[in-house]
């Protein structure tokens, strides 16, 4: 038998060895011997009152047996080889190997002798399938790029970084980093930081003004918009969340704070979006954490304000920069001379906080809307607004372009910048007032090639999507109530972390890393997702919903009704909760004035795109 390096595991070899000569069964002793003397097999035996506590020990030791066999290999986390850092270098080698056994290690096998309360359970695992082990968590990695280039190509800085980040430490925490290559040979542990120092630095943050202790800034990302992004800044007292939207943020400094530099910190880490994942966060909290350069930035507030040098050189603004395509012109109010000055009396009475000073602009249903929207956190005009006039159904006008910040601050306090729409009727009264999707699902909607859509569709569809954005944010439960049918079919997935192997799983064949990602959905009725809702809207103190990429579909083939299929990416924020998933809506617009929700699924984005659900899931042509 080879020799052992550690004492404990020799006492362990020695006692089993012992007891084995008492097995009843000459086939268990058999097999129990055949794998703790071959060198084919890592194992860990454990003793207890209860099976479950004989194979936790037994679990545990298997893993401290790996970390003692593979730590010199384990480049990636080993930064010294000193005397003083080798007991440090293990314990990080440890923990890694116990994110592979929260997580990977669904194929370790055990065997169990005796029966409660004395139990002896030995766990073991084939050396040759842990380097499977490994090649699922590299595969997992490339995936992580390939969705953070496609995530830089809309200029969603956030998700770009959050997957380029994650995808390092996957390599990192694999068993030889320095042999892992990208199809055109980069070795990826040193590529990875390099691509990552190169998107933080070429992140250029500029000054947009200042109002009392508050900083306007623009975000921008070779030249465009940063779609998305988040940072940390210190209002003067304590560290703050920020969020960029459609290129735009804002910080609120604690009252008296002065200072003509403000530095910030671009988040790429993103450990609180990993719910559901297992594996990554726990590989998140046992690799340490890099630091890169390029996160820092600081913002000097002495230079002339981005748009006041841009309005002086007749230049075109950020935002109207980045907004190709642009609509057509028949989408257009071609006269708003009358809806912009109602929409200029609101701005300047928001921005001096004179806000009752416009209610007889409002309808009474817009001035309830536009009182919950104030009452939306700390709300602040953000920068200059960039306003356009979209035609809309039965004279009425849709407003886009003004940008605000609201803030939170019951525990971390967090700041989120929306774009804010107004609908003025044929009166131009403010009618109805709601929360933008962003740029990129703007164009998507508005702006894609679509056969047969015409203005008013496509403008149909915006204000749905504005709605039912803006009533989860504002907690409009009866509008929510109203805009689902009662028969709704509504189905909601969540990552169901994998149970390891039980007793009789000694056969059982391992399980790949895309099949360990297991999802449970729900299907709820009307009633009791409202009252799921219910619960949600009480716990929080806010609730921000993002949209990305969008898909519609016209279900031109129901005769007599107007359904729409929409898949589009959600990212959801609250007080207590965050997560990214993929949002699918069958929705009946028959009725203009009434659209009706038929179907509602929300499935977490580590599904695959071809598991989504659509239209054909439930109707057939």
């Amino acid at each position: 038998m080879r020799p052992f390096r550690h004492s404990f595991m020799v006492k362990v070899v020695v006692c089993v060895c012992g007891f084995l000569l008492l097995f009843p069964c000459a086939s268990l002793a058999d097999n129990w011997l055949k794998v703790v003397g071959s060198d084919d097999y890592y194992y860990g035996v454990g003793r207890g009152q209860t099976v479950d506590e004989a194979s936790k020990q037994a679990m545990a030791f298997l893993v401290e047996m790996i970390a003692t066999h593979v730590s010199s290999e384990f480049t990636g986390l080993l930064e010294q080889n000193t005397m003083g850092q080798e007991v440090s270098s293990k314990m990080k080698v440890q923990s890694c190997i116990h994110s592979y056994a929260q997580s990977s290690l669904t194929n370790v096998k055990q065997m169990v002798h005796g029966k409660e309360p004395n139990v002896e359970v030995l766990r073991y695992i084939r050396r040759s399938d842990l380097m499977t082990i490994y090649a699922d968590r590299i595969a997992k990695a490339k995936d992580m790029m390939r969705i953070a280039e496609k995530a830089l190509e809309s200029l969603r800085l956030d998700m770009a970084l959050e997957h380029y980040y994650w995808a390092y430490s996957l390599i990192r925490s694999v068993q030889r980093p320095s042999e892992v290559k990208d199809d055109a040979g980069n070795v990826l542990i040193n590529w990875l930081p390099y691509r990552i120092e190169q998107l933080l630095s070429d992140i250029d943050v500029q000054f947009d003004g200042r109002d009392e202790d508050r900083v306007n800034l623009l975000f921008r990302y070779g030249g465009k918009n940063i779609s998305c992004l988040e940072f940390t800044y210190s209002d003067g007292r304590s560290d703050i969340t920020g969020r960029v939207m459609d290129g735009r943020s804002m910080i609120e400094m604690e009252p008296g704070y002065d200072t003509n530099v403000y530095h910030l910190n671009i988040e790429y880490e993103y450990l609180t979006q990993t719910r559901g994942d297992a594996e990554m966060e726990s590989v998140l909290r046992v690799i340490p954490r890099r630091t890169f350069k390029g996160a820092e930035k600081s913002v000097g507030t002495l230079a002339t304000p981005v748009a006041a040098e841009q309005k002086a050189d007749s230049v075109v603004s950020p935002v109207q920069e980045q907004a190709a395509p642009q609509p057509a012109a028949s989408q257009l109010v071609a006269n708003a001379a009358v809806q912009a000055d109602v929409i200029g009396k609101v701005v300047e009475a928001i921005r001096e906080h004179r806000y009752s000073d416009v209610h007889n602009l409002f309808t009474l249903d817009g001035l309830s809307m536009y009182r919950e929207l104030i009452a939306y956190g700390t709300a602040r005009i953000v920068g200059t607004p960039q306003l356009q006039f979209f035609r809309s159904a039965n004279g009425t006008t849709v407003v886009r372009g003004l940008q605000m910040s609201f803030s939170f601050r019951r525990g971390t306090k967090t700041t989120f910048v929306e774009n804010v729409v107004f609908t003025l009727d044929a009166d131009n009264m403010i009618s109805n007032v709601a929360f933008g999707l962003g740029e990129v699902a703007e164009k998507d909607i508005l702006c894609k090639f679509a056969p047969g859509w015409t203005d008013e569709i496509r403008e149909l569809i915006m204000e749905f999507m504005e709605n039912y954005k803006t009533a989860y944010c504002l907690k409009r439960k009866d509008y929510i109530r109203d805009i689902f049918a009662d028969d709704a079919v509504i189905i909601v997935g969540n990552i169901v972390k994998r149970k390891t192997p039980q007793l009789n799983d000694i056969d059982r064949r391992a399980i790949s890393q895309e099949g360990q990602e297991v999802i449970h959905y729900n299907r709820y009725t009307k009633d009791q997702y409202l009252r799921n809702l219910e619960r949600c809207f009480a716990r929080n103190e806010f609730i921000n919903l993002r949209f990305s990429q969008s898909e519609v579909q016209w279900l031109e083939q129901y005769k007599n009704k107007e359904y729409f299929a929409i898949q589009i990416g959600q990212e959801y924020n609250s007080t207590t909760y965050a997560d990214k998933g993929h949002l699918f809506l069958l929705v009946d617009m028959s009725d203009h004035n009434a659209p009706q929700i038929k179907i509602r699924t929300w499935q977490p984005h580590e599904v695959a795109m071809e598991k989504l659900y659509n239209a054909g899931d439930f109707y057939n042509e």
